[in-house]
């Protein structure tokens, strides 16, 4: 950085700044950048802002009548070009998904500079077309896709190889994680947890209720506590009763501080169909709670050290899901050893290193 004679000027490019891993990423990267004296500016499309960011906000949802009308979205358009047009940045680096091909089009080449994407998930359609010569339309004003799992990385180097790619992993901020882990909670029952959003099923907690129901932590009276909200929840709630076990699957919505409650949990629990690389592992084991995942694509079996922070299960198999979960609880010196390594097992994802890895590829790029 020292060969630019301004200050590096970063504009990180998200739909909320809530709920997703990619969201949580994009705001602990921006508290890095401030620290390292680099102008942070933040786009949000839509929704809340609930996580801590640093650095200037630009918030479309503020732009956005109730019917989202064609007026409406003509009027965020030419606010975000002139928004682009006005500052002149060195780097965009956008985590959004990719769901409307035309739109995307028209903000990658008519809106945005030379920018930099980011792949938060095993399901590469979220982000890249199928057809090649669609996806280099798409991403011919791209520098380069950044991708936060091997799993990942792999996928696009072999299918996508017309731009540069580069592996570096999701960050932990273990100093807030440690503070805001400290803070008490009401609950003073024994519950494993788990964690993510409900609005598409792609925790599968339906699975996670029925393996659950069907092990020995009902009967141990160990609970089970769900954080997250969206529109499945009440199906899920009505999946609960089903089984009579209203009042030991507590669905705690959407919580400001979920630290807390991963570090007094017995264990976290995954049961995902695909992740990218699951901050709900990565935070747990941060809290010093072991895990319990089945091994799908791409995240879990970079993170979890089998029977030394965790319990890592065959992909979609619930009967040793189901007999992880009693392991758990009946080997108690196997539970003890994966919870004695949980924190040190994630230590290399350090917000500082994660972060450094960054800023080495805007040196790169200058």
């Amino acid at each position: 950085m020292s060969q630019k004679s301004h200050k590096l000027k970063i504009c990180l490019v998200t739909v909320t700044l809530s709920d997703g891993g990619a969201e949580r990423c994009a705001a602990l990267l921006s508290n890095y950048f401030e620290n390292k004296e680099t102008e942070v500016y933040h786009v949000v499309f839509s929704g809340k802002v609930d996580y801590n960011y640093s650095g200037k906000l630009f918030h479309l949802e503020h732009l956005k009548d109730k019917r989202n009308s064609w007026w409406s979205r003509s009027k965020r358009f030419f606010a975000l070009k002139q928004f682009f047009d006005t500052n002149h940045f060195d780097y965009v680096i956008d985590f959004r998904t990719k769901e409307y091909f035309l739109q995307e089009m028209i903000i990658h080449n008519f809106v945005f500079p030379k920018f930099i994407q980011t792949i938060h998930s095993y399901k590469l359609k979220s982000y890249v077309p199928k057809n090649k010569f669609l996806a280099k339309l798409l991403y011919r004003n791209c520098e380069q896709f950044i991708t936060v799992s091997k799993g990942i990385y792999e996928k696009v180097s072999s299918k996508y190889n017309f731009l540069p790619t580069k592996l570096i992993y999701n960050p932990i901020d273990f100093e807030l994680i440690s503070k805001q882990s400290k803070q008490e909670i009401a609950d003073d029952f024994q519950y494993v947890l788990s964690a993510g959003s409900m609005n598409k099923n792609i925790k599968q907690f339906n699975k996670l209720i029925e393996c659950y129901a069907n092990s020995m932590l009902p009967s141990k009276n160990i609970k089970i506590l769900i954080l997250g909200e969206g529109k499945l929840k009440n199906k899920w709630i009505k999946l609960a009763e089903s089984y009579n076990l209203q009042d030991m699957v507590i669905f705690k919505g959407n919580v400001k501080n979920p630290f807390r409650y991963y570090k007094n949990a017995l264990f976290t629990i995954s049961t995902s169909k695909y992740e990218g690389m699951p901050m709900v592992l990565l935070e747990s084991l941060a809290c010093g709670t072991p895990i319990i995942s089945w091994d799908y694509a791409s995240g879990p079996n970079e993170i979890i050290n089998d029977k030394n922070n965790g319990l890592l299960i065959e992909n979609q198999h619930q009967e040793k899901l189901i007999e992880a979960m009693n392991l758990f609880v009946t080997d108690n010196n196997l539970y003890l050893h994966c919870k004695e390594n949980a924190l040190f097992s994630v230590k290399q994802f350090s917000i500082e290193n994660i972060g450094n890895e960054w800023l080495n590829v805007f040196k790169k790029q200058i």
